[in-house]
């Protein structure tokens, strides 16, 4: 049960960070570091070695945005 919950809940955070992403959301990259736990957790709760490969990039990714993002000016209202 364990294993699905986690699951479920990296699938619905990355969706969730796609989203926010695509939107401009200046906080999205925190949003995604944030989701990237969720598949850590995952990958190593089934032992699937290859994943943490992509894991690695996509926190660096994550984390490059931060910096990325807060660099933008907001937009003028």
């Amino acid at each position: 049960m364990m294993k699905e919950t986690v699951e479920f809940i990296a699938v619905i955070s990355a969706i969730a960070s796609v989203y926010l992403y695509g939107n401009g959301w200046r906080y999205s990259g925190h949003f995604g570091l944030v989701s990237q736990t969720f598949w850590w957790l995952f990958t190593y709760m089934n032992s699937l070695n290859s994943m943490y490969i992509l894991c690695f990039f996509m926190t660096m990714m994550h984390i490059r945005n931060i910096f990325k993002m807060n660099k933008k000016e907001p937009p003028r209202k």
